[in-house]
């Protein structure tokens, strides 16, 4: 008799929050892809596109942050958000965003390090927001990460369009060394495909985990994102986007053959792929100058950098004026001399280096075969920026999310499985874009916000109790 009274006014109460907060999330499912898209025309080939863009992106991600915390606010309350926030990954979160403003007291540029420090909290807390907003709700959790998911196909989308309209922007014109390279409305190659490569994950959820419509929908995303990366070129991005879906179907699969069966038919799609991409070949022909030289000059013939990079001359071999190196799937861009010589740097400051967000004014490029404004390592430039410490509290924050969410798997059903392991294989694929790439910290790159959201909101389901599939 007691529970007959006690049930109606729980479900009704259920209810009124449900449509209390059901304003603020679907603002979050488009504030989400739109931050995305805005942060992908932040980083494009056109220099008034990026000047329009950088500041929409960030007044974007202040407005997503500010949703995502009155959502958490609201949903939850203060009671309930503390008992959340026991989590490792919160205390985590909060010690590394600690030392990052910590060091603007020794940085060598405080405003720059104030700065960035601000836009990567912003990042780390809309997570967090997310995920303790979300209540451990498969449903929500699903919907928001959909909105990741939207926001990298609305990317993909923005460069096929470009593509067909003025193909010679969305691709990299080949040179005597490199082939043509798709780069839709990136900056260059890589830009747009570390976000693809998180993304891909996502997408092969979609397939595995729904059905009619919704699975012919994820079918073409996930095609659309594997074919921008093999036309992109980007190794990092198809070796990583390929592990984190590897890991995906791994945790889902059913038995040992099925997981041998996923390994053999990924490897195989991933070689097909390699193969793809050495279709194109060189320009042997080309006499233009290099896209990656110096952008402010005017091309005079009279300009040294208009035929060698001019830091190249220290490090430039003397048989440079001989036949150069074809790339190749395989063939090093130089930056193992790159995060050598960035690892010695920071070795000048080994304990909490240089500030954070300094990475790109501290780093110069000296090497003959790598082009770049930063070693493309996020681990050695976090070592670079904040020392053996903030090495130890990125990783131990990366750690405590993945963790969390891998430990879940064992518990849940089947429905919450697929989303945690869908979450997890975004922050495992951001993990290793890490290794090749400046991404896992740099709020300016396209896949920072997606890997670390889904990251988050993985832990959301992290000690949900077991359910019925």
């Amino acid at each position: 008799m007691r529970s007959g009274y006690v049930k109606p006014p729980s479900i009704l109460a259920a209810a009124v929050g449900a449509l209390r907060r059901l304003p603020l999330e679907r603002a979050i499912r488009v504030a989400i892809p739109v931050t995305i898209v805005l942060v992908a025309l932040g980083s494009n080939w056109s220099p008034r596109v990026r000047s329009l863009a950088q500041p929409l992106w960030r007044v974007s991600l202040v407005g997503l942050c500010g949703l995502a915390v009155a959502w958490a606010l609201t949903y939850a309350g203060p009671r309930l958000l503390a008992s959340r926030l026991r989590a490792p990954a919160y205390a985590a979160t909060v010690a590394f965003a600690a030392l990052a403003a910590a060091s603007t007291l020794w940085s060598v540029d405080p405003r720059l390090t104030l700065e960035r420090t601000f836009s990567f909290v912003l990042v780390l807390a809309t997570g967090a927001a997310l995920a303790l907003g979300a209540g451990r709700d498969p449903g929500t959790i699903e919907r928001l990460v959909g909105s990741v998911l939207a926001g990298a196909v609305a990317v993909a989308l923005a460069g096929l369009a470009v593509l067909a309209v003025v193909p010679h922007d969305a691709l990299q014109t080949a040179t005597q060394t490199i082939p043509t390279r798709y780069r839709g409305i990136g900056q260059n190659p890589n830009t747009d495909a570390m976000l693809f490569a998180a993304a891909l994950p996502l997408a092969t959820w979609v397939v595995v985990a729904e059905r009619g419509r919704a699975r012919l929908a994820g079918t073409l995303a996930l095609l659309l994102l594997a074919g921008s990366i093999v036309a992109s070129g980007s190794r990092g991005a198809l070796i990583t986007g390929a592990l984190g879906t590897l890991a995906l179907l791994l945790a889902i699969a059913g038995g040992t053959r099925a997981r041998v069966l996923v390994t053999v038919g990924l490897v195989a799609a991933v070689a097909a792929a390699i193969g793809l991409a050495e279709i194109l070949q060189p320009n042997a022909n080309a006499t233009g100058a290099s896209p990656t030289a110096c952008r402010t000059c005017r091309l005079n013939p009279n300009d040294a950098d208009h035929w060698i990079r001019l830091e190249d001359d220290l490090d430039r071999p003397a048989s440079a004026g001989g036949p150069a190196q074809r790339r190749t799937f395989l063939a090093s861009t130089g930056r193992g001399q790159a995060w050598e010589g960035a690892f010695d740097q920071a070795q000048a400051r080994p304990v909490a280096g240089y500030g954070f967000g300094t990475e790109d004014h501290v780093f110069v490029d000296r090497y003959y075969s790598f082009f770049g404004g930063s070693p493309e390592n996020s681990y050695i430039g976090m070592f670079l920026q904040l020392g053996v410490a903030g090495v130890v509290l990125l990783i131990g924050l990366a750690a405590t999310l993945l963790a969390a969410s891998v430990a879940a798997l064992r518990r849940l059903g089947e429905r919450e499985r697929r989303i945690a392991a869908a979450c997890a294989a975004a922050l495992v694929t951001g993990l290793g874009l890490a290794v090749v790439q400046s991404s896992l910290y740099a709020v300016g790159n396209t896949a920072t916000l997606a890997v670390w959201t889904c990251g988050f909101l993985g832990l959301a389901l992290a000690s949900r109790p077991a359910s019925g599939p």
